[in-house]
């Protein structure tokens, strides 16, 4: 085994880093045996597998309050003899039970697929020499080689070695590496980053779930073994205790009542109360509830996946983003493409240099084979845009001697080549003010020392460029040259953005008319934030990450009123949403594709991993988008607050039927002394439920605002429809027999077959019709229609129940014509119903608008054809053309007036578009953002008296007002007219 040298590494062009003061001890590792003690102590590097009993988990199907009531049910039917209600009873309750051990099951199986067990390795020194040991094996103090490529596989210190170009974006959604060490960010490399480029030690400070990440999974662990409950299936779950809870206080004084005043506690009359008792029991169940629930939310999820791109991993997020109230996306990757691009018509040239000069210098001090790197691949993608297939023949002239990579301290990179007609040249690129001058902020060490020709004359323009764009939330990358022995000279100025995705800007507007309110959470820079912030039609009241981080009121009112926080740390996203969720109390949606995203999106009701996410964020997510963007996020808002729409619906109807029903049946007892079999009351409820299942397939219309599942206003809506339903039933209980148009007994005091099974179809009927009102947020005929099935099942339920109490003795034998009339009346009631119905929406001040569907329309700035001449023909603006150099804002800091009128064309060239391929929305977005450009534009000029930026701002303003009515192809617009 080949002993690590700590005195010398391989630099691979990059800066070699002073060694930090370290012991002897901790410079030669652990000795195996010491290794062996401290995994007894601390554990393995790894995170523990968390065992989900089965037999636990089928269990606990038959806890809770429903399946309480329905085994107290299968008793008494059973110690009653009652056999034929104890089978069905017990049918129910198993299918019940099996249905959710289904679910829990594949939810089980999800966790053991999302366990990290990290077993990659990595080089260890043990025993002083150097080992590849299973990173599962890794303790603290164990000092282990990084090279480029390696993910850190627990939270390491830097020791010694080259400065390491490190990638935190899994952790942080910056796409720019950082370097290690440094000032700004320490020397503890966190686990999960990964090296991009250098060699170095370091030693191990803490593994497994004591690490920053590893904390975080165990808590996403432990969050994915707890059965998670929507906040409107929680809360309906609530308000079903309470009805069995009154219904219970119900049957006990039945019970007692029946027992003390009729006499039924003898030997015989015990069973007859037991089983009155029984059926008001099962009126007061909603059995088919979870069923339904579950045959909703899956219809959904499937719905979802097919034509929006969005699996659903938790079906309760389903209902929870119909209520999502807040939307914290993550900037990189989700709101943005991920993807740095260079601006092209906003490069900044320096004298005589042109823009082919900036993108040629700037791509040979570039590396291609760097791919993953975003600044080398945003500089060479815009080299190729400018010269094509031709720049390859280009840059082959020039043979490399040598180049010194970046480095925090000197901020710059140099390449030298030969030329064999320019001969030696040597190019700088990096921060503008230290490729313009290398003692700018302090001399460095760096063997390679200048200052640019015309320093004095350039270093103010150059100053306010750089400042106009970082204040406008570009990057810039500054370029010099030096040919043969010249002095260097300042090439220009490249400004860099991660643009957004093409449809963010109509997703956010399409949220925020939902009701939702968007932050942005993202770990870049603060100007950055705020900049892609106003380009995607957000505010941009945005904070530092910092400002969340000491618990405190002010510290919750900052998050809530703030729209975003930028260059956050994950557990500062984690907190965020802990705070909107428990202090503020709102359903919190988060967005994300890192690791570092992975603990709030647990932590949030909706956690949605976008795509190309992590394994980590999408084991914590709830739903996962397969496709690009964030438009399927609307259209999941749109199908779940359908969804709840029929969820609500059913749940009105039948905590409606089910007050009906008991109240009925009490009052005939106590009235009448007339309790209904209970055969009769148990076939009522299972068919009402049976007959609702088809509700999954409803037609409905999404609400406008969020869908708060508020259990008092349901509760009372349902009350209220229970109390017209129970005072019809009643009517025709009490009244009917004495019309004398009926053949059958209806007579309820001599509690007769017939006059049982007469109350029994005439509360079947209108609880089956009651659905159509329920269902509707305004009059039933001005809704939108049920689905067939829908109809269809309800009518197929009604018959069976009609000719059943026709057909059978056992059921009454109902004369046809009898039945028919209980048809007639119960429709009236129901057009009686609907418009008391009406009326309480009204007074309880409901709101009823409906959103519109979800569109597909894109909002980008048009592209940028030809400037070979004056007259252009439109140039189709593509998806593809959007997301390359044309999505920033038009800014360019103007130094002449030469160059305003040089501007003014190029943007009258822009606005030669196909301007039909937008919406009158996406030009209003366009018009508005040009509009806060040009109004921050107007003050800078006001302020420096800058005739410049002024006649630049009216001038876009006007160009851009002017495209946004250009809606025709076959129109020309020429320069002369566009300027005049």
């Amino acid at each position: 085994m080949t002993q690590l040298d700590h005195g010398s590494s391989p630099m691979h062009g990059h800066g070699k880093a002073e060694s930090s003061v370290v012991s002897d001890e901790e410079r030669i590792g652990l000795t195996s045996q010491r290794a062996q003690e401290l995994i007894a102590e601390w554990g393995y590097n790894e995170l523990p597998v968390i065992e989900v009993s089965l037999w636990y988990v089928l269990f606990l199907q038959f806890t809770g309050t429903m399946p309480y009531m329905l085994e107290l049910a299968c008793v008494i039917a059973l110690a009653c003899s009652d056999y034929p209600d104890f089978g069905i009873i017990l049918a129910m309750l198993c299918a019940n039970g099996f249905l959710g051990f289904y679910e829990q099951l594949k939810a089980a199986e999800s966790l053991a697929e999302l366990t990290n067990k990290m077993e990659q390795k990595i080089a260890v020194l043990r025993d002083g020499k150097a080992e590849h040991l299973l990173t599962r094996l890794l303790v603290p103090g164990d000092v282990v080689l990084l090279l480029g490529g390696v993910q850190v596989p627990a939270d390491i210190e830097w020791l010694e070695g080259d400065i390491l170009s490190v990638d935190t974006a899994a952790l942080t959604g910056e796409p720019l590496p950082r370097k290690y060490p440094s000032d700004e960010h320490g020397k503890l490399i966190l686990c999960a980053s990964t090296i991009r480029a250098g060699e170095a030690y370091g030693i191990v400070r803490k593994t497994g779930i004591h690490t920053e990440i590893g904390s975080t999974n165990v808590d996403i662990m432990k969050d994915k073994t707890e059965a998670k409950v929507s906040v409107f299936e929680e809360r309906v779950l609530l308000a079903v205790k309470i009805i069995i809870l009154i219904s219970l206080l119900d049957v006990i004084v039945i019970f007692l009542v029946q027992g003390i005043a009729v006499g039924q506690f003898s030997s015989t009359g015990i069973y007859t109360n037991l089983l009155t008792c029984l059926s008001i029991i099962i009126a007061a169940i909603p059995i088919a509830l979870p069923i339904i629930m579950q045959v909703t939310m899956a219809l959904g999820a499937g719905k979802m996946a097919r034509l929006y791109d969005s699996v659903v991993t938790s079906l309760p997020a389903l209902q929870d983003i119909s209520s999502m109230t807040v939307l914290c996306s993550d900037k990189t990757g989700t709101l943005t493409t991920a993807r740095i691009t260079i601006h092209a018509e906003s490069v900044w040239c320096a004298g005589s240099f042109t823009k082919q000069d900036v993108a040629l210098y700037s791509v040979l001090a570039s590396n291609r084979d760097k791919k993953e790197d975003a600044i080398d691949r945003s500089v060479v993608g815009y080299f190729d845009r400018v010269f094509g297939a031709a720049g390859l023949a280009m840059t082959a002239e020039y043979t490399k001697v040598r180049n010194v990579g970046f480095n925090p301290i000197y901020k710059r990179v140099l390449y030298e080549y030969t030329h064999p007609k320019l001969g030696r040249i040597v190019i700088a690129k990096g921060l503008p003010n230290k490729v313009l001058d290398t003692a700018d902020g302090g001399v460095d060490d760096a063997a390679d020392q200048w200052k640019c020709k015309d320093f004095d004359l350039l270093r103010e323009t150059v100053k306010k460029v750089d400042y106009d764009f970082s204040k406008a939330g570009y990057k810039t990358l500054g370029v010099s040259v030096k040919i043969n022995d010249g002095p260097f000279r300042f090439v220009g100025i490249l400004p860099m953005l991660d643009p957004p995705r093409h449809d963010t800007a109509q997703t956010i507007r399409n949220l925020i008319n939902a009701g939702i309110k968007v932050k942005m959470i993202t770990g870049d820079h603060l100007n950055i934030a705020k900049e892609t912030a106003r380009l995607i039609g957000m505010r941009t009241n945005i904070q530092k990450g910092e400002e969340t981080r000491v618990a405190s009121q002010v510290r919750d009112e900052l998050i809530w009123e703030s729209d975003g926080f930028a260059q956050v740390l994950p557990r500062d996203k984690w907190e965020i949403v802990l705070v909107l969720k428990n202090v503020f109390k709102q359903v919190v949606g988060m967005t994300g594709d890192g690791v570092g995203d992975a603990p709030a999106l647990s932590a949030a009701q909706c956690g949605i991993a976008v795509l190309n996410a992590t394994d980590a964020a999408k084991y914590a997510a709830a739903i996962i988008l397969t496709s690009p963007g964030l438009s399927s996020i609307y259209s999941a808002v749109v199908e779940s607050r359908r969804i709840f729409r029929k969820l609500k619906s059913y749940v009105i109807y039948r905590f409606a039927a089910t007050i009906q029903i008991v109240l009925v049946l009490t009052i005939l007892i106590y009235v009448a002394n007339c309790p209904i079999n209970s055969l009769f009351i148990i076939l009522l409820a299972l068919f009402n439920d049976l007959s609702m299942l088809p509700v999954a397939y409803d037609r409905q219309v999404a609400s406008a605002a969020p869908e708060h599942p508020n259990v008092t206003k349901i509760l009372l809506l349902s009350t209220t429809l229970g109390l017209m339903q129970t005072a019809f039933s009643l009517l025709w209980a009490f009244v009917s027999y004495q019309t004398g148009i009926f053949k059958s007994d209806f007579d309820i005091f001599t509690c007769s077959t017939s006059a049982q099974s007469g109350v029994w179809v005439q509360m079947f009927l209108s609880a089956e019709f009651l659905i159509f009102s329920a269902r509707s947020p305004s009059f039933l005929w001005l809704s939108m229609s049920p689905s067939p099935t829908l109809c269809l099942s309800v009518l197929i339920f009604c018959l069976l129940v009609s000719i059943i109490a026709c057909a059978s003795d056992f059921f009454g034998h109902l004369y046809v014509q009898d039945v028919v009339i209980i048809w007639v009346f119960d429709l009236l009631c129901l057009v009686a119903i609907d418009l008391v119905k009406v009326v309480y929406f009204n007074l309880a001040e409901e709101d009823t608008r409906v959103l519109v569907e979800p569109t597909s329309q894109e909002v980008s700035l048009p592209s940028s054809p030809s400037t070979a001449s004056t007259s252009y023909e439109p140039v189709p603006t593509t998806k593809s053309a959007a997301l390359q150099d044309i999505e920033a804002p038009k800014l360019t800091p103007s130094i002449s007036d030469t160059s305003v009128h040089a501007r003014a064309e190029s943007i009258v060239i822009r606005m030669n578009v196909d301007a039909g391929s937008r919406s009158a929305s996406s030009a209003n977005i366009l018009l508005d953002t040009q509009r806060r450009q040009q109004s921050d534009t107007n003050l800078i000029a006001v302020r420096k008296g800058s005739s410049t930026a002024l006649i630049m701002a009216n001038l876009r303003l006007k160009l851009v007002h002017r495209c946004s009515q250009h809606r025709n192809n076959s129109q020309r617009v020429r320069t002369s007219s566009a300027l005049s």
